[in-house]
């Protein structure tokens, strides 16, 4: 029997990277395989998709309704409790054989919803926030995406009977250049032989640790500009000022479409990655399958999702990183030995992974 899946995520139609863009992949890849739909925040509504209306954390409507005050819980609680009422209707009935999601606060809603309600889908959670495995929420199926959350999982008691480990996947049809090297610098405005140090992250302190690449590039010699491409809505709103008041006009702070990052990828010259943890890190693999050479701290998630000892690095050491940039810059065979894009391309290509994803939906069936 082909179940019929419901994918579930509210930042998809309003987050343009991230894990609600592995949901919309994940969609597009398997809509052809099994009978599917999405439920998403907002976007443009295609065949197979319904927006839902809710209450969304980052929105107008919850600061004249702050009902995660009343809640005493977050934005992203009340977030995810409105869009998980407007779902219902449709869980209704039996009409979806396996409900997934990846936001924690709604796994949890489903589940004793599910309960009380009586209502018949199994439920399949993606962990995609590197929490620890004794917050997961309640599921029938626990989808893993990195082998380091796996065997931490399994050391702190949880059953591997009960999860299924399968990485995210890229599309390597969106990261393709609108033009060549060369033609991209002089359009932006960059010297042929300027060293470009790029980064694709959020910019913020806690996670991915912006600081520490600015104060790290702050200390290289020459006239290397760092450019830095992410988002704020999970971000500390200084640090572009931050930024700019430690290297002035050696770096660049942008947020471009998703359309264009390939074009960043091809322009610059290395892509190191301050985080010291991730989930997964998908603009990580994106870079790498696009040939740029990627710095990653070295810790087992890091060294499993690209396997290559001089792509990695003490990225809490101060200096160091500064030190390899530096090094990197001055020879062109270091950038070499930091190239994984075989690996990359041959790994987390959707077309590798497509029939683990079916294999993982199909297992949620009885």
């Amino acid at each position: 029997m082909t179940p019929r899946i419901a994918i579930a995520c509210p930042g998809v139609g309003l987050v343009q990277r991230g894990f609600e863009r592995l949901f919309l992949d994940l969609f597009d890849e398997m809509r052809g395989d099994f009978p599917m739909t999405l439920f998403k925040g907002g976007g443009e509504v295609r065949a197979g998709e319904v927006v839902l209306p809710f209450l969304r954390r980052g929105g107008t409507a919850i600061r004249y309704l702050p009902l995660h005050r009343l809640m005493g819980r977050t934005p992203m609680h009340a977030e995810c409790l409105t869009f998980a009422l407007a779902l219902l209707p449709h869980l209704i009935g039996g009409r979806y054989d396996v409900v997934h999601v990846i936001d924690p606060p709604l796994a949890r809603l489903l589940f004793h919803l599910r309960r009380v309600l009586h209502l018949r889908f199994g439920l399949l959670y993606t962990e995609g926030t590197a929490m620890p495995p004794r917050d997961y929420p309640p599921c029938d199926r626990l989808h893993q995406i990195s082998a380091a959350t796996f065997a931490d999982a399994v050391a702190q008691g949880h059953d591997p009977a009960h999860m299924a480990l399968v990485p995210c996947g890229y599309r390597p049809d969106r990261f393709v250049a609108s033009a060549d090297r060369a033609t991209l610098r002089a359009h932006h405005g960059i010297a042929p032989d300027r060293f470009v140090i790029l980064s694709v992250a959020a910019l913020n302190r806690g996670h991915k640790r912006t600081h520490h690449l600015v104060d790290e590039v702050a200390q290289m010699p020459g006239d290397p500009l760092l450019w830095l491409d992410g988002s704020l809505d999970h971000g500390d709103p200084d640090l572009p000022a931050y930024a700019r008041a430690k290297l002035g006009d050696r770096v660049r702070v942008t947020h471009v479409p998703s359309a264009q990052v390939a074009d960043l990828f091809a322009l610059a010259d290395v892509m190191p990655h301050a985080a010291t943890f991730e989930a997964f890190g998908l603009a990580i693999v994106e870079a790498a399958a696009a040939g740029l050479p990627v710095i990653l701290h070295d810790a087992p998630h890091f060294r499993w999702l690209l396997p290559n000892s001089a792509c990695w690095i003490d990225m809490t050491a101060p200096g160091a990183l500064a030190t390899l940039l530096t090094r990197i810059a001055a020879d062109p065979a270091e950038r070499h030995r930091r190239q994984m894009q075989d690996h990359a391309r041959a790994t987390y290509d959707w077309a590798a992974l497509r029939p683990a994803y079916a294999d993982l939906y199909r297992s949620m069936m009885p």
